[in-house]
């Protein structure tokens, strides 16, 4: 079986899991949404998932990681979690998605891309960000993998020592540890569109001729993914402020990010009547 799956390894990241998943089934997709619980999770998390239609596959807890650095990292701590998909067997392949992105058009292409697919997001704005996004990746899953990859944490914190803590170190990082080739496999590089982070979504249409499924232009690349990155996600108390107030200050500089975030925020109240 193929699918989409998200991680839900914080309960306060329901919302953009059924934010998501309504974009999703609005894509048009024949396949099904699957939400990756964390084992730390109360149960009535399910039920919650299961009404809105979404499969749930329970994760377990990895020792692998310290303890140190899943409690001394927040709410990113327990997305190690992520690592376990690539053992879910079950699926001969899945297409990950965050939880923080929502999905503009049908990407089901995806499905034919090979293990490992992904976007250097935010390349053409930073050329030196060369490694692998894990917001968005193509899995084969096998029985074992994620093991596989757990053993590369030690690696994973050699190569980002002196950059940044130990304890700030993600599932991004060991993923990028155990594919070091990446960056040098030019099959496995999506394009930007599958993984646009907010943020830079006003300069890639204005400045790289990127467009949006409903914008006319013809010929330019597709936005099919945005990508709302940092800790602040538009679910939470007080994002709706911070966000019009960034839009008075920088106007018409965000103007399709305002338009995308309004986009989300139905979304989220679309998704929230769903479990209703």
């Amino acid at each position: 079986m193929r699918a989409y799956v998200t991680l839900l390894s914080t309960e306060s990241y329901l919302p953009g899991v059924l934010a998501l998943h309504e974009s999703i089934r609005r894509s048009g997709t024949r396949h099904p949404f699957v939400a990756a619980v964390s084992a730390h999770l109360p149960p009535q998390i399910d039920s919650l998932l299961e009404k809105a239609g979404i499969l749930v596959r329970r994760i377990p807890e990895s020792t692998a990681i310290p303890r140190e650095m899943i409690e001394g990292n927040g709410h990113w701590g327990h997305t190690f979690d992520k690592v376990h998909l690539f053992g879910l067997h079950e699926f001969s392949k899945l297409v990950y998605v965050d939880s923080d992105m929502i999905v503009l058009v049908n990407m089901d292409e995806l499905f034919d891309k090979p293990h490992m697919s992904a976007v250097a997001a935010g390349r053409l704005v930073h050329p030196h960000w060369v490694r692998f996004n894990a917001g968005l990746l193509v899995i084969e899953p096998v029985q074992g993998l994620s093991d596989r990859i757990f053993s590369k944490l030690p690696q994973a914190v050699a190569d980002v020592a002196g950059l940044v803590d130990q304890s700030d170190l993600g599932d991004q990082d060991l993923l990028n540890a155990y594919y070091p080739g990446w960056t040098t496999r030019a099959d496995l590089e999506l394009d930007q569109g599958y993984n646009m982070f907010a943020c830079y979504l006003d300069l890639h249409i204005e400045k790289h001729g990127y467009r949006l499924p409903d914008q006319p232009r013809a010929g330019g690349p597709l936005v099919k993914i945005v990508h709302f990155v940092g800790p602040r996600k538009p679910w939470m108390r007080g994002a709706s402020l911070r966000h019009y107030a960034r839009v008075l200050r920088e106007g018409k500089a965000v103007k399709w990010e305002n338009r995308m975030f309004s986009v989300y925020k139905k979304l989220i109240k679309d998704g929230a009547v769903a479990t209703a």
